[in-house]
């Protein structure tokens, strides 16, 4: 009897958007978590988060890493397709070496002792991204530590990239900032740590996976293989960031997909890693709840949405 030989089924393609930062998405591109799973992943990268959700809700993309700012709960007030399904990058609880985002003075203010602490930053110009992002929280709990608000400084908007180069040229005084530009502007001499996101927003959810509706509706299968190859990379970081060999094997991962000119600096600084579940935190201290108001307080979410509506935790739940 003749051996029919059946053609090996297709792999699914998955597409993800992201801005260019260090993430699990790349840990399981590498070590073939993905391809273990049926799925060819390809990554769509973005200059702002901004551009994500759009390109989520019209099905350009499939999958996104997008932070939980105001344009996220605005895209889901108006009914964007999309569903947050995991947590993947929250503060770490306890301050240390895994701490990924700072405040910085600029060094010479510090050096001179014009700076020396949050009440010292009252009519100081403070670099942050945008508003309704990280970094306007971030600066708003610093200056709170004084009894200070946004209004008490000159607050200007600037890319993680130009922050150094501002604080070089004196045109800014403190930044809102994150790795790997925290530490170069430590390097340079142009900027000095003074406080770090573990030490006001302890679990503060930094970025969330987000499903279109292809994957989260239609083809839910998909879903949950991307999320059981996610879960194994989130996984690995947690378990190697501590450890020398370990983090020298995730340095060269990063530095293959996203290079640095110095390599070293993967194997010292504070990376993005999901807590062990997985799950999306809707109430916790620095949950999506905590920010969705903070927002609202400030008039940048004109109807709030309905954040039990926009998750879907089945997923995280499937892949275990």
């Amino acid at each position: 009897m003749a051996i029919v030989r059946l053609p090996a089924a297709a792999n699914d393609n998955v597409s993800i958007g992201m801005v260019r930062l260090p993430t699990a998405v790349f840990v399981a591109m590498d070590r073939g978590y993905f391809a273990a799973e049926g799925l060819n992943v390809t990554p769509v990268f973005s200059q702002s988060g901004g551009e994500l959700v759009p390109a989520l809700s019209t099905g350009r993309i499939d999958v996104a890493v997008a932070s939980p700012g105001a344009a996220l709960f605005n895209a889901f007030a108006i009914g964007v397709k999309a569903r947050i399904v995991a947590d993947c990058w929250v503060a770490p609880h306890d301050a240390g070496g895994s701490d990924y985002a700072f405040i910085d003075a600029r060094a010479d203010l510090v050096s001179s002792g014009r700076f020396t602490s949050p009440r010292d930053a009252k009519g100081l110009t403070f670099a942050i991204t945008a508003r309704g992002q990280m970094t306007e929280l971030f600066a708003a709990m610093y200056l709170q530590r004084a009894g200070l608000r946004l209004s008490d400084v000159h607050v200007v908007e600037l890319p993680f990239p130009d922050m150094e180069v501002a604080m070089r040229n004196h045109a800014i005084d403190l930044a809102a900032t994150i790795e790997p530009y925290a530490t170069l502007g430590s390097r340079s001499g142009a900027s000095v740590r003074v406080a770090g996101l573990t030490s006001l927003m302890p679990g503060y959810v930094q970025a969330v996976l987000l499903y279109g509706d292809r994957i989260a509706t239609r083809r839910r299968d998909i879903g949950v293989r991307f999320m059981r190859a996610f879960v194994r990379a989130n996984a690995f970081l947690r378990t190697h960031l501590a450890d020398r060999t370990g983090r020298r094997q995730i340095a060269r991962i990063y530095q293959k997909y996203i290079p640095l000119d110095d390599p070293a600096i993967y194997e010292q600084i504070g990376l993005p890693v999901g807590p062990a579940d997985m799950a999306v935190d809707l109430n916790g201290r620095f949950g999506l709840a905590w920010q969705l108001r903070r927002y609202v307080a400030e008039g940048l979410i004109a109807g709030a949405p309905s954040l039990e509506a926009a998750v879907d935790n089945g997923f995280v739940r499937a892949a275990r």
